[in-house]
Order: structure tokens, then sequence, then C-alpha cells
């Protein structure tokens, strides 16, 4: 008998008390509904297959695991916050109930007849229902050792047996007799989502008049099978639903175009070479379709693994709203049911998501009574719970965020494990990444979770390393494995490697021309108007467009002002996009860019173009996932697969070609020219090119490009020996006379990336199978937001405002709107939403010798609502004349520009 005086849930029920055995079963009916309507097929065979029992026996299994999850309940500590009920003795001694169950559940599940190793596994699983596991001491078998662990006494220790029995005897769980630790952190985010769900206020309310009187067997039994029929419900309404997707060929997915080589390949030939899981990646140039091939890929590959959900992963948050569009497209056009979508990212709930959902629809032509209707409940919209969604689109930092010691690390490895993940611009990350996405793939290969790798420059020794990660290699024994350019690899467990070459087609081969211009070095910076003047000078005097590509926002905003008054009076128009601009103005400049200089549509290619004299200078921001078209590229130096990268944005579209002037038309005389910006002296690049990429790297591409000065670069025939050249395996030096005279560069760069590796593997959580508690997944405990997923990557947004005589905080300028009160200590939503969009990245060198509690923060009414209050303040005083001045950060002085962005000025 169940004493259902003992309370588990009453914040929200004004008053009233919700029974820890009832609760237990309601965790139980959410588990059964989410195993059976939304936990994928290939993830239950797997779980199933893991535990040596059959998808039944699993479920009930579970079931009985969450019942028992609050188990710690039944404890005077926690009892104690609203009253102990009569009969059972108070003591002083507290404990968190999550480990009060772990500590609780071991020794009844040995009496239940659980072998030690795995009521210890199961206990500490269920003692992680919070998003950390904790260490169990075994010791917690003795009385004196339970009560000195706030279980309490024998009465308490009595009753927790006894409502055990009771959930037991409603659900019928088997007995394991064997276990998989990989399983365990996995099952514990399930564990979390069901009691998520079975905690939601509404939910409860409606169950309270359910509540028996007495707390036996069939009391609760027929209780369970209330909580049963009410579920369902409960999973739509959070929006948990598989993605479900109509079959179908290549061309009946994306029918606005024909397939290419590379499509009409994977389409025809992967399907052969499909089993459970398996790595897919794939090489190819820019603007080659390649988000379209991979759609196309995850869904065959789903089938068969029997995933039934997708993620999305992007190097930038710049990239993930462009593709959280046409993921939505997809799924608008091609769902067969409903289906959920969210976006990830640390600002992501600032876009206006279900707004960007209806907009797709309507250009899809679907009505929102369609049944592929696709939607955002407002449940996924809540912290963490994004990759639950049938389609996620976001940031790889969401995906890294399973592998590291963060709070419900195991909530974000269940959703993952689920999914079908597409990862693109892999070459993008540093080593630091790459250690952290070789932990990922571990972790995703063991669970046969098919992945999708992109990239238009993938080196050998990378490629290598992701396969190996993926398959679960031991160091040593990896395979070599070379991606063709373009083409394709499938790796599955076990099976042959065949690379799959496909045919470039004639109309995009092309011989890229590259320059290299030396610059001059004056004041310690590169002066590179002299080469910018010559190299225009087609474009001011006929027409055309042009990319200006700087390594830093400084510099791009240095040249953007130098170019600015060169051109005064040209008619040219200039543009500038960086990082640095509040977030508003960012992506509305990258929005209108796209559409003026991205890909053409097949009905009119010059729709929504001006294709005029237009120069944009730039930084990295424009290199990943954007699809842009320039005449002309004029690029700093950087490494060799960076600069084909940029490459990639120099007349990539030859529907535009009738556009393009001649002197840029190399059917008309002209020529496609790919300028690089170098200056050379025997120390290597200049000092600030090398803050940003290791010298060495540099010294190679340099030194590759003057190879192919006269002969230029063929696309795609140079291509893959450029890249490989370029990323020598790690300890290898790779062509000693790339690096002759710079010897002492490449052994720093070799040690950076030590470092770098070194760290991603001490943080990263362990390989699966790789740990003997379920608390070395937490150890070094991080909350999210100082968890790095990107090696000292900068994590500071600031806030500029204007104070005048008033004292009123003005944003947009001295004149502007004033920052909105709060009331009741408290903003709305919008008016969150409105001042978060006006922040802005903030540059590491002001910040890096200041800690983070001695920077400054927004006036008092403003620090203690979230997440205003960890912005940075720029306070730009106005003097009486309404003239603003810079904002003081430390010694530094940073100012806000409607031009250029924020940046570091002279006092």
């Amino acid at each position: 008998m169940a004493d259902l005086r003992f309370w588990g849930k009453e914040r929200g029920l004004g008053g009233a008390r919700y029974p820890v055995a009832c609760h237990g079963l309601d965790a139980a009916a959410m588990l059964r509904c989410l195993w059976r309507e939304y936990v994928s097929p290939g993830l239950r065979a797997r779980i199933a297959e893991l535990l040596e029992l059959s998808e039944d026996e699993t479920r009930r299994l579970l079931e009985f695991w969450a019942a028992a999850h609050d188990i710690g309940k039944i404890t005077s500590s926690f009892q104690s916050q609203v009253e102990v009920p009569s009969g059972y003795d108070s003591d002083d001694v507290t404990a968190p109930h999550d480990e009060a169950t772990q500590h609780a559940l071991y020794p009844l599940l040995i009496e239940l007849g659980y072998p030690g190793r795995i009521a210890k596994w199961a206990a500490q699983l269920l003692g992680g229902h919070h998003g950390r596991f904790v260490e169990l001491n075994r010791e917690c078998r003795s009385q004196v050792k339970a009560r000195a662990l706030g279980l309490g006494d024998e009465e308490w220790a009595r009753q927790r047996a006894d409502t055990l029995r009771v959930w037991r005897a409603v659900l019928e769980p088997p007995v394991p007799s064997s276990f998989d630790t990989a399983a365990a952190n996995v099952v514990t985010g399930l564990v979390i989502l069901a009691d998520w769900l079975a905690s939601r206020i509404p939910y409860v309310l409606k169950r309270l008049p359910d509540v028996p009187e007495r707390g036996d067997v069939s009391s609760l039994s027929s209780f369970f099978h209330g909580s049963l029929a009410e579920t369902p419900a409960v999973v739509a309404e959070a929006g948990l639903s598989p993605l479900r997707l109509r079959s179908g060929s290549f061309a009946e997915e994306f029918p606005d175009f024909p397939a290419n080589e590379l499509q009409r390949d994977i389409a025809e030939r992967l399907p052969s070479s499909l089993g459970p899981g398996g790595l897919l990646m794939i090489s190819a140039p820019t603007g080659f379709g390649k988000t379209e091939t991979a759609l196309h890929a995850a869904r065959r590959m789903s089938e068969v693994t029997g995933t039934s959900g997708l993620f999305f992963a992007l190097p930038t948050m710049a990239t993930t709203e462009h593709m959280f569009k046409r993921i939505a497209r997809y799924v608008t056009t091609r769902g067969s049911e409903p289906n959920s979508q969210a976006m990830l990212h640390g600002m992501a709930w600032l876009s206006p998501v279900e707004e960007m959902l209806r907009e797709e629809m309507s250009r899809a032509s679907v009505s929102g009574a369609d049944s592929t209707l696709v939607h955002c409940a407002e449940w996924l919209l809540g912290a963490k719970r994004g990759l639950l969604a049938g389609a996620g689109v976001g940031t790889i930092d969401q995906a890294l965020l399973s592998v590291l010691p963060t709070r419900h690390n195991a909530l974000r490895m269940f959703a993952l494990t689920g999914r079908t993940v597409v990862i693109d611009e892999v070459h993008a990350f540093d080593e630091y990444m790459r250690t952290l996405l070789c932990v990922l793939l571990r972790w995703l290969g063991y669970w046969n979770v098919p992945v999708v790798l992109l990239s238009a420059t993938l080196p050998a020794p990378l490629a290598t390393q992701l396969a190996a990660a993926y398959r679960g290699d031991r160091a040593g024994t990896e395979e070599r494995i070379t991606v063709p350019y373009p083409g394709w690899v499938h790796i599955g467990h076990g099976e042959p490697v065949v690379p799959r070459p496909v045919p470039f087609p004639d109309e995009q081969r092309r011989r890229l021309a590259v320059s290299s211009r030396a610059v001059e070095i004056r004041d310690g910076e590169p002066d590179r108007m002299p080469v910018l003047r010559r190299a225009l000078t087609p474009l001011v005097e006929d027409r055309g467009t042009a990319l200006v590509l700087c390594s830093t926002v400084a510099h791009a905003q240095r040249t953007w002002r130098l170019l600015r008054e060169h051109l005064e009076g040209t008619g040219v128009e200039l543009r500038l996009l960086h990082a640095r601009f509040p977030m508003h103005v960012r992506e509305s400049v990258t929005e209108e860019l796209t559409a003026r200089f991205g890909k053409p549509t097949e009905e009119d290619p010059k729709a929504g173009r001006v294709r005029e004299r237009t120069i944009l200078v730039a930084t990295q921001v424009v290199e990943q996932s954007l699809d842009v078209d320039f005449d002309l590229v004029i690029t700093d130096l950087a490494p060799v697969e960076l600069l084909l990268q940029r490459a990639g944005r120099s007349q990539r579209h030859p529907a535009l070609n009738p556009l393009r002037p001649e002197w840029a038309d190399p059917n008309r005389g002209g020529t496609r020219e790919l300028v690089v910006l170098t200056s050379w002296n025997d120390k290597g690049p200049p000092g600030a090119w090398a803050a940003v990429y290791p010298t060495a790297s540099l010294v190679r591409a340099h030194r590759l490009l003057d190879e192919h000065a006269e002969s230029g670069i063929r696309v795609p025939e140079d291509v893959q020996r450029l890249v490989d050249r370029g990323n020598p395996a790690a300890g290898d030096k790779g062509d000693l006379e790339l690096i002759r005279g710079f010897e002492e560069a490449e052994t720093r760069r070799q040690a950076d990336e030590m470092i770098k590796r070194s760290e991603g593997k001490r943080v990263g959580i362990p390989r699966p199978r790789g740990f003997k508690a379920l608390n070395e997944l937490s150890d070094g405990l991080l909350p999210e937001e100082r968890a790095s997923t990107r090696f000292q990557a900068d994590s500071e947004r600031g806030l500029a405002y204007f104070v005048g005589a008033d004292g009123v905080p003005r944003l947009d300028g001295p004149e502007g709107p004033a920052l909105p009160r709060p009331s009741d200590g408290k903003l709305s939503r919008e008016e969150l939403i409105s001042v978060m969009r006006r922040s802005v990245p903030m540059p590491r060198g002001p910040l890096s010798s200041m800690p983070p509690d001695r920077l400054p923060r927004l006036p008092r009414l403003w620090r203690d609502i979230w997440p205003l209050g960890e912005l940075v303040a720029l306070e730009h005083p106005v003097s009486e004349h309404g003239k603003a001045a810079p904002a003081r950060v430390g010694e530094r002085m940073l100012w806000l520009d409607d031009d250029v962005g924020l940046e570091e000025v002279a006092e």
C-alpha cells in the first residue's frame, strides 16, 4: 500500500497536494506514450538490443524506472518543505531529492533481484533526472549511512519499499540481467522528458480529481489507466511528433530544378550501401546543391535506420535563419502529416519562428489547415527543448553541448539519437571543435545514428579522423579516407569504404586566375588601397560587382572608410558586412545581400538583382553557407582551403553569366580572377593576419598560390590536392618545401593544435562504454553559458545606449527611443526582443584584461532582468549640445557607428 499523503507536486495547485505515487504513474504513462508515438523505431530497437530484452519488455522496464524517478521525495528533507505526514519522524539532515532517489533505489533494486552492478547503474540513471549525475555512495545499504544521507529511519524506508512494490505490481516490469552504460545516458534523457511532461501544471490540475482515496494496487492501477488516456494529448500539444516525410525520387522532392551529377549518383547508388546508421561525407564546390543532396540522402538513410527526426547543424548563427527557412519549405512540401520544427542557437528566442514558418508555407502554397502544416509548439521554445522537435535547425554548438559536462546533456543526447544529423561546413571547425565533433560522432556511431557531413574543402586527414570516430576505431587502426572532389563516401560499420567520384559538369569547370598582389605594411598594418584601386578600376570605369574580404572586423571597417573616400562621386555602391553590427542590422543586410547576389531562380535569373556597380567589404561571415555571387573576389591571405571557399563566391552561378561585365567574362576576353593580398618578409605574413590564422598555414597557402601563378587553379582537378597539401595530418609536417625557412612556425602550429586537441579531450565526456559510473558524464559540471564549444570564443554581447542631461538611456542615438522601463521588475517579451535585437557581439580586446564581474553592466533598474543583466553596458554620454561620446570599457573606448558598427576608437 502506497501512502498517498506523501506529496510530489504542490506548486501552482491552489493549495492542493499531488501524491508522489500518482506522479510516478503519470511519468510512466508519459514514457509509454513517448515510447510508442515519439521514440524512433531505430532507437527503440537499439535500446532493447543493448538491454538484451524484447521491445515490449524494455518499454515496461523503462516505465517502471520513470515511475521511480522521484522516490527520493519520500524523505523528511523533501516532505518538510510543506508538511511531514503524521507517524513519520523528522530530522535535520537535508538532501536533494534526486540524490536521495539514487541512494534509496540502490538497495531497493537489489532486493527486487537486480544484480548489484545493474542496480547501481539504474539508481544513478534515475538520480540524474534533474540533469546531472552524482557519485553513488554504496554504503547507503547501511541504515546508519542511509540516515546520514537524508533517507530517514526504517519507517521512511518501508514506505519507499511499499510504493515501489505498488508501482511494480501496476507496471509489471522485468528484472534486467544485462545493462549497457551508454544506454543509461540516453534512457536518462527519455526519463527527464517524461518527467517534464508529467509535471506540467495544467496536466496535474486535470488529474487531481482522479487521485484515489487509497494507495492500493487496484486503485492506482485504475488511476494509471486514466493517465494513459490523457497523455497523448499532452505529448501532441508539446509538439513531440516524429518527422514524417513522403517517399519519392530526388526529382519529386525537388521539382524546381534538374538533379546534377552528384545528386543523381547519390540518389541511385546510396540506397544499396545503406544499413543501420552510416556516415555519409559529401565534398563538392559551393553552389553545387549540397543542401538538397543532404536532405534527400538523410531521408533515405532515415527510412533504412528507423530514425524519425532531422537536425541540421551549421557553423554560425548568421547562417541558421536562412537554412531554417529552406528546411521549413522542404518539410512543408514533403511532410505527410503535421510536423514540428525549431530553431536552435543562443539567440534563437529572438526570431519570429511561427511567422517565418507561415511565410514559408505561403510561399509553398500550403494553407494552415493542410495536413502538411509545419509549426513550432510553444513548449518547444523553452530552454533545452528545441532539439526534441521533429526538424531542428541550429548551430553545431547545440549538438556539441551533448558531449560536454553540462546539465541535461543526457536529454540532448537522447534527442540526437533519434534523428538523422546533417552537419554543414565541417572544414570550418578548428582542432578543438573537431575533437568535440569526434566525441559526438563516436556516440552517434554507437547508436547507429545516420550522419551526413558536408564540405566544399575536406582534407583527407580530417575525413580519416571523422570516419574513425564514427566507426569507433582505436587509435592507430584508422583507414585513410579521401573524399573525391566532387564526390562522396559512405562509411558503415565494418563495410569496405568505396570513394564515389562524380563527373564535374562541363559548364561549371573553370580555370581560376590567381593573382597574388603584395601590399605594403604601414605602421604595422597592411595598406590595401594601392592594390584595391588598381583591381577595382574596371568596375569603377565600367560596371560589375566585387567582394573585398578582410581578415578582421577592424580591417574591414578601415578598408570600407578608405574605399568610401576613394569612390566618392563615382556612383559605385559600397556595402559593409561583419559580425559587430547590432543583430537586427546584420540580419537585414544579410537578407538583402542574399536576395541581390544569391542563387538565381529558374524562372527569372535576374529577379531582384542589381548587377551594376557594387562593392561589398566583408569578413569571414560570407564564406560559410551564404550563397552569394560576385564578378570579382579580392581577399586577404588565408589558409588555402579558405581561399578556395572564398573563390567559390566568384562567378558561382552560370545563369548569371549574361549579366557579367566584359572584363570579368572569360568567354568575351575577360578574366575570372581571385586576387589575394599578401605581404611578406623573412618573418612571414603581417602580425594581424598571423593572429587570425597560423603562420605556417599562411606560408603554405602563399607558396601554393605561387605554384599556380601561371597556370591558375583548375576546378575541380586541382582542388583536393591543394587542400591536402595545405592541411597535413596531425604530427606530419607535410610537404617540407612549402614551409622551408618557417619550420619553427610549423612547430608552433602543431603545438597549438595539440593544445586545442588536448583541451577538447579534457572537457568532452567519455566515449560510449568508456566510463565506470554515470557521474563521469557530469564531472566538472558547467552551466551552459560557460561551457565552451569554441576555443576561446567571444561570449559577451554589448548594448549601446546614449545618456544625456535627462539621465534617460536611449537606443539608436541621442534622440532615439528610451530603453523600455520595467513594470514590476519585468519587461514584456516584445520589449526584451526589441532590446536584445539591438545588442552586438563584443570584441575580445577590450574584455581580455577584465574579469566578468568587473565589466560594466546596465543600470540597476534593468540589471536583474534576464538576459539584459548579462549585457556589457556601452554607455555613450551625450553633451548638452547633443554630441555623443564613445563608451568606456576599462581602458578602451568603443563607439557604435551607424555605418561601420561597433569599433574601438582613440580616446
